[in-house]
Formats: C-alpha cells, structure tokens, sequence
C-alpha cells in the first residue's frame, strides 16, 4: 500500500476544503487517528487502530502538530497513512484530551468518573454542541435494507442523525447528542452507551465502542484504508447514487481510483452533520439504561477481599483443639478487628467440625510428553519470559539457533493451525498466564494467527506480509521494541520464514540468519525463553527453555 501515499496525499491537497470543517472551529478541536498506519509495502501495523500499537506519544504527536488544515497532510506522510479518522467528542484543546484513558482517570475506586476528577482543565475540556454519538455498522450485502431500518428506529425515537458509507460494506452514523445534557466525557459516553444498547435491543447491527471514551470513526470524504474510495455523506434523496459511485469507483484501478474519488467530492453535494436535538427526545432511554450505562463506564475497582485470618492454621485444627488453642485464637481474632461475640462464634463453629489437612501451596508438576504438555510446561515459567516459536523447525536446527540440545516432545501437530490451537487457543495460554503471574501478554506474529488464535493477548502486533524475510526481520524489530518498553511480563514471537522456504523448496539460510539475530537479541535480556515450534515433520518437535530468573517464593 506504500505506493498509494503518494497519490492519496495528491487527493487530500485536493479535498482538503470538504475535510477540514470537521476537524477545525477555527481551531483543531478533535483528535486525528488511523486504522492502519503502513511501514512499507509488505508490513503494516494494524489493531483496532494505531493507538494500541503506538501509544499515547503517537496521539500527542499528531494533535501537537497540527495547528492549520494542511498540517493534516503532512501527519498524515509522517506516519505513511492516509485513513484520516476522526474522534466524535470534540475538544477545546485537543492536546489536554490525549491524555484520556485508563490509567491516566481512575478516579477512586471508579474509571471515567469525571465529575469527581481533580483535574480541572480535562474535566471541562469537552465541547457537548460539538460532540456525537459516531456508529460503525457493517451492513455487507443489506445496505439499503440497514439504512432504512435505521431510519424508522430514528423517527421513532426521534433523534437527530446523519449517515455516510463507510464502504460498500458499511455505514457511519452521526447521532446527535441531547441538547444541554451534559458536559464531560463521561456524559458524552453515557448517551453513546445508551444509543448502543437501544439499537442493539431493536435487532439493529451496530458494532460497539461504547466503552471507548475517545471513540474514533473515518472522517467525512477520507479514503478508505483499503478499498481506497472516499467516505461519502447522503441522505434519503442521494443514497443509491452514491451506491452507484462507489460501485463505479471499485471497478477501476486504484490509482486512477483515487484521482477520479477527487473530482467526485469536490462536486459531492451534503454534508455529515446533525444537529442536537432536545433532550426529551433521550429521556426515556436514559431513564432506562443510565444506571446500567454508569456502571458499565466507571468499571468499579472492587477492593479485593479480606485476607485469611492468622488464626486460620489453629482453626483448621477443628475439634482437636486444646484449650490453650482456643485461647490463642481468640486473641488473634479480637486483634484483628472482629468483635469478641464474632470471634467467639468463629471458634465455636471451628471446633465442631473434623480437622482439615494444612493446604500446601505446590506446584502441579508438569511431564513434558507431547506437545499439548508444552502450554502447560511455559505457565509455569515465570516472568519476564520470551517465548519464540520458530514455525517448522526440526531438531537440528533448533540446536543450530540455540547451541544446545533441545528435548524431543512427541509431536502431535501436523500444521501451523494445529500447532496454534494447540498451543494457545485450545489451553488459554494469554489468559492464564496473565491472571497467574499478574502479567501483560504480547504476541508479535503474522495477521491470521494474531486473530485467530492469539488475540487474548493483552497486545497484539499483527505483520502484514508479501516476503518472508522482511516480514520476519520486521517482526524481530518490533520484538526489539517490544523488549524496550519492559512492560510484558511474556512476549510471544511467531516466525514463519523457515516454513515458508521449506513449502516452496527454497534455500533456508535466509530466515537463519535471521532466527540467529534473534536469539542474540534475547541473549542480551534477562527474560526466561523458551523456544519450540508448531510442526516439524519430524516424529519429534524441539522444546528449549533457558531460566535466567525464578519465581519468588511464596510464604
């Protein structure tokens, strides 16, 4: 998609004046993003947006630098993207609002409760007449049906709404907020929850981001990331022509796509906006589905439960307590707070029962047999752990990478989906690793298996490949950056150049070379690794872990 830059750069020089409305007044009063941001032709990044992958410095970064319409332009070949995407809550200053997200508004024990924020300048930063309610609805094959559903759900509910294509597969809908109702981004995202929740009732598609407190959609006339046609707004009276134009658009190259998209939007008649409307127009759906939609934002922090008792290793004693027992137990409860009434019940209902054996807190040994073994031998290594898998790789030449001998475990997959499945999807490996060790979990891979089998990870990096060697040069980069931010108590690396060379019957040595980089790189780190492979063709697959660090004992 590199190649598209150019002319999609050529095409915003063209459109700016439909574009830039929506983002100034005068003053840039939203949040600029991307889908997909393109590192060259054979790698892109793409997770739910940029963000994810770039962090809160790549948000400030593109807000920072903008202060006139044309900066939009030059952001956009900063980061080689040209979906330009807007937010739907506007701000009065944009760069204040970067700093919206989880661990930057917990507030006590509860998440977006901005009203109670200390935090003055973000609290009353938001712009409510500017502000919407944006919708992403994928309508494949049923576009005109949705549309239309749409707007007898609107009528009856008597909102205010504009609609636009996202595609030929889908809608962007502007949902006006109520008019007076509110003031922060909390408010903004209790009505955004509400809408969802309604439309969802109604049996209407709508995908949901309404526990997004930035929600972004594509701007109005923006390109599509892929299908490189504008975003165009229509109502009832242009609705199949603009169908038509998309329709027209997709049959022709893209390049001559994108310069014809140009003229069409410089002549488009209409606009994606909607104004507000009364709030009495929402008042039964927030009567309705406030409480819920307040719970659901604030994600309360429930403070964990009180701990065992000190008294606990008495108590489980039961009935072959000595009196000298219960006189100690009595006084370790009084200690702890529980009124001597309480304490005294505690150890009346303890000494009635049969004793219990003492819990010992061992680790279930792991047997490493066969590969469904190897999940369960890696949860047990503890953080920071890396663990590589190098797809297609026999005994030797694991010993090659490692310098060592690796065990033989008996194999029981025969492909890259088995070997997935077995290894992460089918144990839960992100999850359970990540709720024993209290970790973050990163997975550094191609693009099928990063939503296929790994997107429990808490950060997915998926590669976009046309070569293999670049795709896994790039995916060792990224490990390389990943390894820097020190965040992930495991990082998951999947490299695939040595099964692409074996299927094509190509010479090996390149993706070698490679895998040889990488294991110098995870040398240099203090993180356990452990390093297997999916399938080998071999009766036996290869499993190495080397342990530069041990788990903390438990007392």
């Amino acid at each position: 998609m590199e190649e598209y830059v150019g002319p999609a750069m050529a095409y915003y020089e063209e459109t700016l004046d439909r574009i830039a409305p929506y983002f100034f007044a005068p003053q840039l009063v939203r949040l600029v993003g991307f889908q997909q941001l393109i590192v060259s032709r054979a790698y892109q990044i793409k997770r739910e947006d940029a963000r994810t992958t770039k962090g809160v410095d790549y948000v400030r970064e593109c807000v920072s630098r903008i202060s006139r319409p044309h900066d939009l332009i030059d952001v956009m070949r900063s980061w080689l993207a040209f979906d330009l995407n807007l937010t739907c809550p506007a701000f009065e200053d944009p760069v204040i609002a970067t700093h919206i997200r989880k661990n930057y508004c917990l507030i006590g024990m509860k998440y977006w409760d901005c009203h109670r924020c200390p935090r003055t300048p973000c609290r009353t930063n938001l712009l409510w007449d500017r502000s919407f309610v944006g919708l992403d609805v994928d309508a494949e094959g049923n576009l005109e049906d949705t549309y239309h559903r749409y707007l007898e759900f609107l009528e009856v509910h008597g909102w205010n709404a504009a609609f636009k294509l996202s595609s030929l597969g889908g809608l962007h809908i502007r949902v006006a907020l109520p008019r007076d109702a509110g003031s922060t981004p909390f408010d903004r995202n209790v009505v955004h929850w509400t809408v969802v929740r309604a439309l969802k009732e109604a049996g209407l598609p709508v995908d949901d981001n309404s526990l997004d407190p930035v929600p972004i959609l594509r701007a109005p006339f923006a390109l599509h990331y892929k299908r490189l046609t504008p975003s165009l707004p229509f109502d009832e009276g242009t609705f199949s022509e603009a169908v038509q134009v998309l329709t027209d658009l997709e049959k022709t190259p893209d390049r001559e796509r994108i310069q014809a998209a140009a003229a069409i939007v410089r002549s488009w008649r209409g606009e994606w906006m909607a104004s507000p409307v009364s709030s009495t127009a929402f008042e039964a759906d927030l009567a309705r589905w406030r409480l819920q939609a307040e719970a659901a934002i604030f994600r309360e922090v429930r403070p964990k439960g009180q701990g065992a008792t000190a008294a606990s290793s008495i108590l489980r004693k039961g009935r072959e307590m000595t009196e000298e027992d219960v006189e100690r137990a009595l006084s370790i409860l009084t200690s702890e707070g529980k009124p001597p009434e309480l304490s005294q019940r505690i150890v009346g209902n303890a000494r009635s029962r049969e004793p219990k054996a003492e819990k010992t807190n061992v680790e279930r040994e792991v047997v490493l047999r066969a590969q469904p073994d190897v999940p369960e031998a890696v949860l047990n290594v503890p953080p920071p752990l890396l663990f590589l898998l190098i797809d297609n790789a026999t005994i030797l030449e694991m010993q090659a990478l490692v310098g060592g001998a690796p065990v033989p475990v008996v194999a029981t997959c025969t492909t890259t989906n088995e070997g997935m499945e077995t290894l992460f999807r089918a144990p839960r490996f992100f999850r359970r690793y990540g709720r024993k060790w209290n970790a973050k979990t990163a997975y550094i891979g191609g693009l099928h298996s990063a939503y296929q089998y790994c997107a429990a990870a808490d950060y997915v990096l998926s590669v976009k490949e046309t070569s293999p060697w670049e795709r896994d040069a790039k995916v060792v980069e990224e490990l390389e950056r990943a390894l820097d931010r020190g965040e992930f108590g495991a990082i998951v690396v999947h490299l695939l150049g040595l099964d692409y060379c074996k299927d094509r019957g190509l010479p090996t040595d390149g993706p070698m070379l490679v895998f040889r980089r990488l294991m110098r790189a995870a040398l240099e780190t203090d993180r356990n690794i452990v390093v297997t492979t999916d399938h080998s063709g071999e009766a036996a697959v290869p499993f190495f872990a080397l342990l530069t660090t041990r788990a903390e004992q438990q007392t």
